[in-house]
């Protein structure tokens, strides 16, 4: 007969969110003691929030949370800490604590006013770190650890507070899998021996298939499904959470999975590698079943990163003396459109010494100059090509093979998935195309965005005059065509989205002599501090640029207090203009702005900007930036 077990968390008709404003709503949920039960969905589908509404951090926008039978909202802080204890993702900074310090906090609401440990405090402590394996770093400086270390002294603390449930945001974040799987261990005990109630959120499902008794699947503001795990993390239950298609699920966990990490924004990412890997693994696999006659069940080869990638072959035929393999692209954590795609070789002998790669269906072809490969090759890029070369004559070395190879390269959908791509801008038409020169992809490293803009500039530099306008996005393209339609006539315009500085760099280097960056002054500004990157997530400091020009150019301390009160950059003009001293610092920006872009383009080539806004137009044109619109001006014969 089953266990009877208590009921600790209970939620009704409950919202979440942030002033008054739900994210996640009508969410009904109960764990009992001893349970295990995560929220598994896409990111920004309201789990942290929810998870922080259940644990008090945040006030319901609607519904109701009961705890151990009580309403959540009538616990005092000391009752509810000695009820649940929160172990959040974010990184915890500790001045001068050690790991004891930390892990021993957790037993303050058992403390007096003057928070002073007893014996019985200690031995708790020591038992909890003892539990998760962090005895060791007792004397250690909190900061001074692993993000795996820190996370075992975290729940440590947790496990310290004696909750009756806890609740944790995605604890295996920052973690390898060793840690990830002694960290979800840890809990499986806490839960079945200690009969604690846990609630967690997880990004890895199968993760959470094996440690979970029920799973709340969050999506689109509300609960998309809940159920046992092997129900609810199916196939087709994890395509329809995640908007996945059948194969890029299969991409995921159809076949084994590259381990390799980075941290960036704040989260530990999975790598993927790209589709020139996959070509290359897949013609490996192709020539080992050519001489041996029969498929591999996997194979490996090191990328130009130096990490090595191992995949099982699919698809894999031998036919008339011609093998052929495919090999499934993984994106890791940076979905894009080809996640999923398979990536065929088909090998074949011929007459001739040396090895031919040509590409096949959906293997784009160049159609424009500028391109890594000339007029009618196909797209498969130069690093590319020495990656598949040497993984096949890596096998005819081991087999002991001689003679000639020819290698077709194919993506049966690639017509289809360049539609979702750039390439058609590019002067790729018919498929895909095979880059890269890492064969690795670094999930929100952007990378794959700036290698497509500084392709589109190598374009231009072909061109003669070698003259170019940059703009960051529709904005700007938008002024272009209202304002400066006829002086820009006939000058290739390049989106150059964030990557100021890299493109500058790039211009210098392909030869370009002339750049306009043409662009909003909420962007732009930032160039006069030398901020070369204007995402907001590297510097926004345009308030301080206005504050400072404008403190150089006598302004009193009311209005600089003003300007870096002012919520946009029209705002800051708008109170420049009324105080009388928007010319004045406008003309302050503008060199500062020039003497920026004199400073990262040297003697590469001429540089210049035009600001505009959306409330006031054109705002100034930098020094350079005029002489380049007359000496177009001139070239042309036009009166502007």
């Amino acid at each position: 007969m089953e266990e009877k077990r208590e009921r600790i968390l209970r939620a009704e008709d409950l919202s979440a969110g942030y002033q008054k404003k739900a994210v996640v709503q009508g969410v009904t949920l109960s764990l009992e003691a001893g349970k295990i039960l995560t929220l598994a969905g896409p990111n920004g589908s309201g789990k942290s929030t929810l998870l922080k509404t259940v644990a008090a951090q945040l006030s319901p926008v609607g519904g109701m949370v009961w705890l151990t039978g009580k309403p959540l909202a009538e616990f005092s802080g000391r009752e509810l800490a000695q009820k649940l204890a929160l172990v959040l993702t974010m990184q915890l900074r500790t001045e001068r604590m050690t790991c004891w310090d930390v892990v021993t906090g957790g037993r303050y609401p058992y403390t007096g006013r003057l928070g002073l440990l007893s014996e019985q405090d200690r031995l708790k402590a020591e038992k909890a770190m003892e539990m998760v394996g962090a005895l060791e770093l007792r004397e250690r400086d909190f900061n001074a650890i692993s993000d795996g270390q820190r996370q075992r002294v975290l729940l440590a603390r947790a496990i310290c507070q004696e909750p009756e449930i806890i609740v944790l945001d995605e604890p295996t974040s920052f973690l390898d899998i060793k840690y990830k799987i002694e960290l979800l261990s840890v809990l499986r005990r806490l839960a079945r021996e200690e009969k604690t109630a846990i609630l967690l959120s997880l990004h890895e499902v199968e993760l959470a298939r094996k440690i979970s008794d029920e799973v709340l699947c969050v999506k689109d503001g509300g609960i998309l499904e809940a159920g046992p795990p092997e129900l609810v993390l199916s196939e087709e239950g994890i395509c329809r959470l995640y908007d996945l298609k059948r194969e890029e699920y299969r991409a995921y966990y159809g076949q084994e999975r590259l381990e390799h990490y980075i941290e960036t924004g704040g989260k530990r990412l999975r790598c993927g590698y790209t589709t020139g890997t996959c070509a290359a693994l897949a013609a490996a696999a192709a020539a080992q079943m050519l001489f041996s006659g029969s498929a591999p069940k996997k194979v490996g080869l090191i990328t130009p990163k130096g990490i090595p990638v191992e995949v099982s072959p699919v698809h894999c035929s031998l036919e008339r003396e011609t093998a052929r393999c495919a090999v499934i692209k993984d994106g890791g954590d940076d979905i894009d459109a080809t996640t999923g795609a398979e990536i065929f070789a088909e090998i074949k002998r011929r007459k001739e010494p040396g090895i031919l790669i040509q590409g096949g269906k959906g293997v784009g072809r160049v159609t424009k100059p500028g391109l890594d490969q000339p007029v009618g090759e196909a797209a498969i890029n130069r690093v590319p090509r020495q990656i598949i070369r040497a993984a096949v004559e890596q096998v005819m070395e081991t087999m002991e093979e001689e003679g000639g190879l020819e290698i077709t390269i194919s993506v049966p959908e690639g017509e289809i998935i360049a539609k979702k791509t750039f390439n058609p801008q590019l002067g790729i038409e018919g498929g895909i195309s095979i880059i890269g020169t890492s064969g690795i992809v670094e999930p929100m490293s952007l990378q794959a965005l700036l290698d497509t803009k500084k392709i589109e500039l190598r374009q231009v530099a072909v061109q003669d005059p070698k003259r170019v306008v940059f703009t960051p996005g529709n904005y700007g393209m938008d002024f272009l065509r209202e304002y400066l339609a006829r002086e820009t006539e006939g000058v290739p315009v390049v989106v150059c989205s964030n990557f100021i500085g890299e493109l500058l760099d790039a211009a210098g280097s392909d030869g370009v002599e002339q750049v306009l960056l043409v662009g909003h002054m909420g962007k732009l500004v930032k160039l006069a501090g030398g901020v070369m990157n204007t995402h907001s997530r590297y510097a926004d400091c345009r308030t301080e640029l206005f504050c400072a020009h404008t403190a150089v150019c006598g302004g009193t301390k009311e209005l600089c207090q003003a300007l870096m009160a002012a919520p946009t950059s029209d705002a800051c003009v708008a109170i420049l203009q009324k105080a009388g001293l928007w010319d004045a610092v406008r003309d302050s920006l503008l060199a500062a702005i020039q003497r920026q872009l004199d400073r990262r383009t040297g003697t590469g080539c001429q540089a210049g900007a035009v600001l505009f806004s959306n409330t006031y137009g054109l705002l100034g044109i930098t020094e350079q930036g005029a002489e380049i619109l007359k000496d177009w001006k001139e070239k042309k014969g036009d009166a502007l």
